[in-house]
């Protein structure tokens, strides 16, 4: 699990933590876990952080005391002193003007953030371990975590948590401490076991300058989020080691390439019995939904289903989350003995290693080492990021190091933040130095800027950088080979698929591409524009220059080089396969000519005539792999291919005397890995042929309105709002209603997608499907077990989701993101299936489908991008940004439905109840106006350069540094004279 983080406005959650509270006469959490088994609710809250002493009149407030009902509301009512309720700092405002939106209809007021819930949630097998154990255990146990997420805090106090002071908040100031709250909790939302723990920071620090209370500096916060969350983990695993010699196992994720740490011993079967996603309400829904089935005689709709659902919140909203420990706890043992046995505690004992992991102390690791463990740091994070920060790397330090337990959280730190520091010394720092001299009064204890926050520098590695500007140089470079225009009556015969005409502006692309002598050529356009069109033209004209097989296709994907070969006519392959076959060159070189030497002089024979197969194959692979003078290679989608394989394509087919032409949308998805320079390579030229005329809509306004949205337009959601193209609620609500669409498009004929950003909700909406075709029988309900843990049958449409060449079907092979349906399935795991259009049947190993087989019926942004269909339902939240929301709206012909998630909450497993409604035009303007888009180091580059000696920036600097030096004036005329942000002062 993770450290999550909710914003909590002014009273929210309040209730609910309270709620949970028991009811009893203690006097605190000091008093243990024992006085809480058999009560209804769990242990009071508790109060932790440095900034405590700041409270109550000076006086402070004891760290571990009790929180009282007066004391939290106080705090996340008011935003004042538990204890004196004094106003720390501004007091949130009680009325604001009301505004309107686009449609006329009234805004609701921003909010005032009063806290920031972290919630530190330990790892499933921590957590059933816990569950499991004996009561002394459980409490060691639980001690670790509390004592992981302590020194998390304490780690936050003196290297995150901070606040903003001066014009603009210029200043980022350290604070004396955070005022926080602590509530315990013992399950998840599904009533499973999960330890987790709720840290309630106030929104008010002191500043260590003046002690007065301002805000907390969120956007550190967020920056450090996932590197605090990975130091829980490991501080975590070491105290266990420490206190019950557990070992760890790393496991890989199937959605992430960032392995997770368990306690060894703990089975996964176990852990997912454990993991359920249902919930009363759930629960109670389903039974509401059967007595309607039953009294109907049919199935509720989508918006029935939904007053169902709001019918069981009523009916389950009493009785949640009071049950007394020791009655969760015998009922998961009752639950865990067909896995563990009849005797849980002793299994948790068994847990105890005869020779727990060593701890290692970071003076037991020399530099060596570290700087080692830097250049896998710096590897990983740049392979991912084109820029980052030191405190990316700090993460990915806290990630490696987690097979390695320390012996105090002391340790663990120093080792991460040294070798963060080896890592930033090997890259390059994009943002240029402070303009002119920091006067001491405005630098921290370490020497760097309070101008600067804390570990935000901006990095990229030099080979990046290099990879950049040679793209820029080969887009410059105007000696590459090209073809004349066709004639204007023939142009019609440019397009061979369709005999479609081109229209003026993809005639123009094609004419610009022809012609140009590029190197490095591009073409640019939004979706629906053409592009694939245009690209038949391009490949026609340059063949009747260059002759047949002059012209080969590239793509990010294999799904996407077989749309475009389907689409365009000619050879293709993904990327990362024609990198690698090119790099074998000099070996297959080798290969031919070791045959020609054993077959010159040879007999013919049986075996000279399998030598000249075997030389064939290899000569065919070369010729397919080598490029040859005046071939044009076209790379689509182009915005998703990462920066280095862009370098090696046009390095490789500058050498060859070969063109590149990148195909593809900055305003689109980017790729896994480094990315950014498609966007570069287009700012820069600006004269690169574009597609702005959107062909693919029925309507004009949703042409209209993809554009604005693709430039990223907050106003362009009341189009969509206004035309009820959306629908909101919450997110199972939405989940109901994008299948109801989508059911009710397929049933009448039309290709139709149901989208989202996230994997979790692409599963839930295939496992909606699913159920229900398997209720009506149009799907087997027995079947095969697939990587999703979901069992597939008959009829399903299944995706595979890895690139296996060995697996034939028809004339192609199994690739990642190919559309099935499951024809027959076998008892040891395997199947056979079908692709989805009809035609090619292929046969799935048992292994690879427990392995790389999921349900289809929804897909991720990133699998529908180059896709087009009739109509799209897209789910939406305040976790999706503009780019796969750009996607995901402009799939459909006839059209693109929204449903707006309007009660997203990051850690559904331990979310509060009672989740405030937001207002879902306001959630999609938020999320138009959230790029995701990765930038190049280069444009990172000019854009810190540009933000440091930004006029305004300069001016607010300075007049902090003369401020800061009339202070110092006052107390002591003699002191130094302090210089101005851009040079001494006068």
């Amino acid at each position: 699990m993770t450290m999550s983080i909710r914003r909590m406005t002014p009273g929210a959650g309040y209730r609910y933590l309270m709620s949970s509270v028991a009811r009893m006469d203690q006097a605190g959490p000091a008093a243990g876990l024992q006085a809480y088994y058999a009560a209804n609710g769990t242990p009071p809250g508790w109060f932790l952080g440095a900034g405590l002493a700041g409270l109550n009149n000076g006086q402070g407030v004891q760290a571990g005391s009790v929180v009282t009902e007066e004391h939290l509301w106080r705090m996340l009512g008011m935003l004042q002193d538990p204890v004196t309720g004094e106003q720390l700092g501004q007091a949130p405002p009680t009325h604001r003007a009301q505004d309107v939106d686009d449609l006329g209809r009234p805004k609701k007021a921003p909010q005032t953030v009063a806290g920031f819930d972290l919630t530190f949630s330990a790892p499933k097998s921590v957590s059933v371990a816990w569950a499991l154990a004996d009561d002394p255990t459980r409490a060691r146990i639980y001690g670790a975590h509390r004592r992981a997420l302590e020194a998390v805090i304490g780690y936050g106090e003196s290297q995150v948590f901070a606040t903003r002071m001066g014009k603009g908040g210029v200043i980022q100031e350290d604070i004396r401490g955070i005022v926080a709250t602590a509530f315990d909790h013992w399950d998840s939302r599904a009533g499973d076991p999960q330890l987790h723990t709720h840290v309630v920071v106030l929104n008010r620090v002191q500043a260590v300058a003046d002690g007065a209370w301002r805000t907390l500096d969120s956007k550190a916060l967020y920056r450090a989020a996932v590197g605090m969350s990975e130091l829980y983990n490991g501080v975590l695993a070491d105290e266990l080691t420490a206190e019950l010699g557990w070992g760890w196992t790393p496991e890989q994720r199937r959605r992430s390439a960032e392995p997770k740490w368990e306690v060894d011993g703990v089975p996964q079967p176990l852990r997912e019995h454990f993991s359920q996603r249902s919930n009363a309400i759930e629960t109670a829904k389903d039974d509401l939904v059967a007595a309607f089935a039953r009294s109907h005689g049919r199935q509720p709709t989508a918006r029935e289903v939904i007053k169902l659902r709001q019918q069981a919140t009523l009916a389950t909203r009493e009785d949640k989350h009071v049950r007394p420990l020791r009655e969760l706890i015998n009922k998961w043992k009752d639950r865990a003995r067909p896995f563990v046995g009849a005797d849980p505690d002793t299994w948790v004992g068994n847990l105890t290693k005869l020779t727990p992991p060593r701890l290692v102390a970071a003076v037991n690791l020399d530099d060596g080492m570290l700087r080692d463990v830097a250049t896998v740091v710096l590897t990983q994070v740049a392979n991912k990021r084109a820029t980052f920060t030191r405190a990316n790397l700090l993460a990915e330090t806290f990630r490696e190091l987690h097979g390695v337990r320390f012996a105090t959280p002391a340790d663990r730190v120093a080792v991460a933040e040294k070798t963060a520091t080896y890592a930033a010394e090997r890259a390059v720092m994009l943002t240029p130095p402070e303009v002119g001299r920091v006067p001491d009064v405005l630098k921290r204890a370490d020497g760097s800027s309070k101008f600067r926050a804390r570990n935000s520098e901006i990095y990229a590695t030099q080979e990046l950088l290099d990879a950049e500007a040679r793209l820029l140089e080969a887009a410059a470079a105007l000696d590459a080979p090209t073809a004349p225009l066709p004639a204007e009556h023939n142009r019609a015969e440019t397009v061979a698929a369709g005999r479609k005409v081109l229209s003026g502006e993809q005639a123009a692309a094609v004419s610009a591409v022809l012609t140009s002598g590029r190197r490095l050529d591009l073409i640019v356009g939004a979706a629906g524009t053409g592009k694939s069109t245009t690209m038949v033209g391009v490949r026609a004209a340059w063949e009747a220059a260059h002759g047949p097989g002059s012209v080969i296709g590239l793509a990010p994907s294999a799904a996407a080089a077989e749309v475009l070969a389907d689409a365009v006519g000619v050879p293709t392959e993904n990327t990362a396969k024609w990198i690698t076959e090119h790099r074998r060159l000099p070996e297959r070189r080798q290969e031919i000519e070791a045959y020609a030497d054993r077959m010159a002089g040879a007999y013919p024979s049986q075996a000279t005539r399998e030598l000249q197969k075997q030389a064939a194959a290899s000569s065919a692979a070369y010729a397919r792999f080598c490029l040859r003078p005046g071939q044009l290679v076209i790379v689509d989608e182009a915005s998703m291919a990462a920066t280095m394989d862009l370098d090696y394509i046009t390095t490789a087919a500058e050498r060859a005397g070969a063109k590149v032409l990148l195909v593809g949308d900055w305003a689109q998805l980017s790729p896994v890995q480094a990315g950014g320079s498609f966007k570069l390579l287009a700012d820069t030229r600006r004269d690169a042929p574009a597609l702005h005329d959107v062909r693919r809509f029925r309507h004009e306004w949703e042409r209209v309105a993809s554009l604005k949205l693709r430039a990223g337009r907050p106003s362009v959601a009341a189009a969509y709002m206004g035309r009820g193209r959306v629908e909101s609620g919450s997110r199972e609500d939405m989940i109901d209603l994008i299948f109801d669409g989508w059911l009710t498009d397929v049933r009448a004929g039309r290709a139709s997608l149901m989208l989202a950003a996230d994997a979790e909700t692409v599963a839930d909406l295939n496992a909606r499907a699913h159920a229900y075709r398997v209720e009506v029988g149009e799907v087997a309900a027995e079947g095969v077990r697939v990587a999703e843990g979901v069992v597939v049958g008959v009829g399903d449409v299944v995706v595979t989701r890895h690139n296996q060449r060995s697996l034939v079907t028809g004339r192609g092979w199994v690739k990642n993101g190919d559309d099935w349906i499951v024809q027959c399935t076998e008892r040891d795991g395997s199947m056979r299936v079908q692709r989805a259009g009809g035609g090619a049947v292929a046969q799935l190993p048992a292994t690879y489908v427990q392995a790389h087989v999921e349900l289809g019926y929804a897909s991720t942004a990133h699998r529908a991008q180059g896709r087009t269909v009739d109509t799209a339902h897209a789910y939406v939240s305040t976790a999706t940004v503009r780019e796969p929301l750009y996607v995901m709206v402009t799939r459909g012909r006839e059209s693109n439905r929204l449903y707006v998630d309007t009660t997203y909450d990051p850690d559904a497993s331990t979310t509060h109840e009672g989740v405030t409604q937001a207002d879902p035009g306001e959630v999609l303007a938020h999320v138009i106006s959230a790029s995701g888009a990765e930038l190049s180091a280069t444009a990172t580059r000019q854009a810190e350069e540009a933000a440091t000696h930004a006029e305004s920036r300069v001016m607010a600097e300075s007049a902090v540094v003369a401020a800061r030096h009339r202070a110092v004036r006052s107390v002591s005329p003699s002191a130094d004279r302090p210089y101005l942000a851009n040079g001494p002062m006068i």
